[in-house]
């Protein structure tokens, strides 16, 4: 089973959640040490492989830490009485300047459609306070055209107001206002000419770097660092020669700072000058240099940058005649950046440096900078990793080089590593590793061959290795012998065992089924467990399947919490049709089961069931058929009168299963139902009308709802069941005033435009929402671009990427422009990945821009294929002292983001779930929702 837990980019394996159960055993004490005064959100994950004839899907369990009322988040942002804009208006022209001023504070409260005039009419106003004040909301709302309304401040008096101006300008920048900031650089101020030079950066226009060269010399050293940076945004080759006499400026920040920029530029003009730099006191303009060097790709420098890397510790920071550091940056940081710029080059004479260093590399760590230098090498690496495994190398440069080559996925290597495994070249734990990471079926014999090796790390590796090598959509029964006489044997470790229960499940084979089913009843409750998972990995036909259903459902009765989730999990990964009907009867009649369990089970059975019960397709048409006329109704019909006298436990769970049967008649009955529904019905129909396209006049009826709940997962749905006729609907849905239902559609729309092939479309109508004042509906709005195949004209995604202050708006620009072959594009990430303050954010944009020629394919593309996911939300409440529910929370907002980088919005049904049809595989995560948001 695959783990992972999220919550803001940081990991919390820890961290789970079970309907119907209390938290796992420490778990508590996890959350409680976790504490944070903003939301978390973590999350378990539970995947499994499907293909499009096993839909079996992933049940993601959720724990959501919000604010004490989570399910009321109306404190989340300061609300306004309908008359407080007009006061404000008012007192804005009053003649009473303190009056004038705390107006002009409040004006930042306001809706950014009010806001924006406001701003645009006091701007002007004689008090400095009252301008400083509206200058700050113009910054907030990212007014556009703003620059243009404060150039005549940059002539004012007071620093105060000409700081304002320059902030105002970076903010929203014109061709005007850019230019007019050339004279701000001879401020008397050094502040202010700081500001100008930032803002003239951050704007990026080639008219400002005329003006930049002439301050180059500066009397501030924190300016000329700036206005290095500012040409180094701007990216034009005019400036590669003046930035070169820098690099030996008497302060160590400029020659830093021009380090950099001499690398954003790219021109190779500056390797002689970037080389001299290697030699500076300073440890941060060294790696800035190193790095700069990297990007350059210059294998001129690959001598002197090896040099960095062979030099002991100490040599590394000591040169004749250097001055002690203050830095904090030390030797090591100075190697592995050498390192980072050896792999970037990627030469021959730069991996045979890297291969070098492999030898001193400890093989064991998890991570290695040399290891990660040859990975970015690519394929450039693979003949000479290939060559050093044929060679005599030593054991740490043998096992580096065959993890390299298995991170690389280079199935040409195969033979190498087995022979190098053979002759005692590669260490076998190593060499297993790299053959479980290579991925090739092709090596499953070799990785065999060692399960009962005398050596228990050995055959820890080869299990992990065999189970990494097999996938239960492909069916391979050359492990199940091996793996059965291990599992039988008394002397096999507990641990072991649990490892070879999970190989055989990935088998897929009916023999390992067939192994497994009579342990399903084991004492042991963590083997229980593992048994109960690997039987739900894979389905399993005829009586054999039957059994593995009986024993499933068996185990639903289970006095563990735990037990019961995981066969419910299993059962609706691997039920038949014919556990419908008996999983149906115990959810609707039988009070004391445990009906989370239960619905998890059924949604999934409901999912391979047509209206008779049996499989579902064509095939079995006229078997449904018959069915139905002997009994006189079908499966639907059983589901849907359910529906109508269950209790609310069970309703949601009926629903989600009608939605996910694949028969028409399951989205007629959903739809016959809107009319008399209650609104937690409505919610729950629209959600699972996603798999019924022929239902979409249904959900267009919903899109209309006067509960924003109903519209947001209506809107949703619409981008998995509609076509391109439902856009029409859609766009004027992204002024919606609630923002999940606004951030919905615009991620439908993107969805929907992908779909026919209709890019422009998308364009129309996202590109005018990128300004909306919602940062989720901005963010949904570059990720539905994204998805379209859409741009917008200009540079307003690389705006977004620099300038929004909101982590998902940048994540979404940076998938944005990572798509994109652009060189400005390009520019824009490398910036990001260097200076964005949020590590995930630069992590992205590093990604996302990886050095060397643009990539082929998007960076972050989801993996091919889709499944199903299921996941419950339960509140992690901060405010009352750490404490947590035992439950998934009622109708608690969320806010999840697909492997697609598109985020669905809304609320959870009344068991605290939402179901996610069809998602792309790949991460998948929660974050803060829409209403916490500012």
């Amino acid at each position: 089973m695959a783990v992972s837990a999220r919550g803001h980019g940081k990991e919390n394996p820890a961290a789970s959640a079970r309907p119907g159960g209390a938290p796992p055993r420490g778990a508590r004490a996890v959350w409680n040490a976790m504490t944070r005064p903003r939301p978390l959100y973590y999350a378990r994950l539970v995947r499994r492989s499907s293909s499009p004839l096993r839909r079996f899907p992933q049940v993601l369990l959720v724990v959501a830490a919000a604010a004490a009322a989570l399910g009321q988040p109306g404190g989340a942002a300061a609300s306004l009485w309908p008359n407080v804009p007009e006061k404000i208006a008012r007192a804005l022209t009053s003649g009473d300047v303190s009056e004038r001023r705390l107006a002009a504070a409040r004006v930042g409260e306001l809706a950014p459609e009010t806001a924006i005039g406001l701003i645009q009419r006091g701007m002007s106003d004689p008090d400095v306070e009252v301008r400083l004040h509206l200058a700050g909301a113009a910054v907030r709302f990212r007014m556009p055209r703003a620059g243009d309304l404060v150039i005549e401040w940059l002539g004012e008096g007071d620093a105060r107001l000409r700081l304002a101006a320059c902030d105002v300008i970076r903010a929203a920048p014109t061709d005007r206002s850019v230019v007019a900031l050339g004279r701000v650089l001879g401020d008397p101020d050094p502040h202010v000419r700081l500001a100008a030079a930032t803002a003239m950066g951050a704007a990026g226009l080639p008219e400002a770097v005329s003006p930049l060269l002439g301050h180059l010399d500066d009397t501030a050293p924190e300016v000329r660092a700036e206005v290095a940076r500012a040409l180094g945004r701007i990216g034009d080759a005019r400036a590669v020669v003046p930035l070169i006499g820098k690099v030996q400026d008497s302060v160590p920040e400029v020659r830093r700072a021009t380090a950099r920029a001499l690398g954003e530029l790219g021109d190779a003009r500056a390797v002689s000058a970037l080389l001299l730099a290697l030699q500076d006191a300073s440890q941060d303009v060294r790696v800035e240099a190193v790095t700069a060097l990297g990007r350059l790709r210059s294998d001129d420098a690959t001598s002197a940058i090896a040099d960095l890397v062979t030099a002991s510790p100490a040599a590394a920071g000591v040169f004749p005649g250097a001055r002690p550091s203050d830095s904090a940056t030390s030797s090591n940081d100075v190697r592995e950046a050498a390192l980072r710029a050896l792999g970037r080059i990627g030469s021959e004479a730069a991996v045979k440096a890297l291969l070098a260093a492999l030898a001193k590399d400890n093989p064991a760590a998890p991570r290695s900078a040399v290891r990660d230098a040859l990975v970015s090498a690519g394929a450039a690496a693979v003949p000479a990793l290939i060559a050093a495994l044929a060679a005599a190398p030593s054991a740490n440069t043998a096992a580096g080089a065959a993890l390299v080559l298995g991170e690389l996925k280079a199935r040409e290597a195969l033979p190498a590593l087995v022979r190098g495994m053979q002759r005692g070249v590669v260490p076998l734990r190593h060499g297993l590793r790299a053959l479980g990471a290579l991925g090739d079926p092709a090596a499953l014999p070799s990785v065999l061959e060692l399960l009962g090796d005398a050596d228990p790390a050995v055959r820890a590796e080869a299990i992990r290795a065999a189970t990494a090598l097999l996938d239960p959509a492909r069916p391979d029964g050359r492990a199940v012998d091996p793996a059965r006489a291990l599992l039988v044997d008394p002397a096999t470790a507990p641990d072991e065992k649990l490892a070879l229960v999970q190989l055989l499940g990935r088998t897929g084979s009916p023999r390992a089924q067939a192994v497994l089913l009579p342990l399903a009843k084991a004492r042991s409750t963590p083997l229980r467990l593992a048994v109960i998972e690997a039987l739900g990995a894979a389905r399993a036909a005829g009586e054999l399947g039957a059994s593995v259903d009986a024993a499933l459902i068996e185990a639903l009765d289970d006095e563990s919490a735990d037990v019961r989730l995981r066969a419910a999990i299993a059962l609706s990964r691997v039920a038949g049709p014919g556990s419908a009907r008996p999983l149906l009867q115990r959810l609707t009649v039988a009070a004391e089961q445990d009906r989370g369990a239960l619905g998890i089970a059924l949604s999934g059975a409901l999912s391979r069931a047509d209206d008779a019960g049996g499989a579902g397709g064509a095939a079995s048409a006229k078997a449904a058929s018959d069915a139905r006329d002997a009994s006189g109704k079908g499966l639907v019909h059983e589901v849907a009168s359910a529906i109508a006298s269950a209790p609310d436990a069970a309703r949601d769970a009926l629903i989600e299963g009608l939605g996910r049967m694949p028969a028409q008649a399951a989205g007629a009955a959903l739809a016959r139902m809107i009319s008399a529904a209650p609104i937690d019905d409505r919610r729950k129909i629209a959600e699972a009308l996603a798999g019924h396209p022929e239902a979409a006049p249904a959900l267009r009826k919903l899109a209309g709802d006067p509960d924003p709940g109903v519209r947001a997962n209506a809107v949703w749905s619409l981008g998995a069941a509609g076509d391109k006729d439902a856009l029409p609907l859609l766009l004027p849905l992204l002024k919606d005033p609630d923002a999940a239902v606004a951030g919905n559609a615009a991620g439908a729309i993107g969805r929907i435009a992908g779909r026919a092939g209709q890019p422009a479309r998308a364009a129309a109508g996202l590109c005018a929402a990128l300004p909306d004042a919602r940062p989720y509906v901005r963010a949904n709005a570059l990720a539905g671009l994204t998805v379209a195949g859409a741009r917008c004209d200009g540079d307003a995604a690389r705006d977004l990427l620099a300038r929004d202050p909101a982590e998902a708006v940048r994540l979404a620009a940076a998938d944005h422009l990572g798509r994109s072959a652009d060189d400005d594009d390009r520019r824009a990430l490398t910036r990001c990945a260097a200076e964005d303050r949020n590590a995930t954010v630069a992590g992205r944009c590093a990604r996302a821009a990886p050095p060397g020629a643009p990539p082929a394919t998007p960076p972050r593309a989801p993996a091919a294929g889709a499944e199903d996911v299921v996941v419950f939300v339960i509140p992690f409440d901060a405010g009352r002292g750490g404490s947590a529910r035992d439950t998934p929370a009622p109708r608690a907002p969320f806010a999840l983001v697909r492997a697609d980088g598109l985020m669905r919005l809304g609320v959870a049904d009344r068991r605290g779930e939402l179901f996610e049809r069809g998602a792309p595989r790949g991460p998948i995560r929660l974050t803060v929702p829409a209403p916490l948001v500012k």
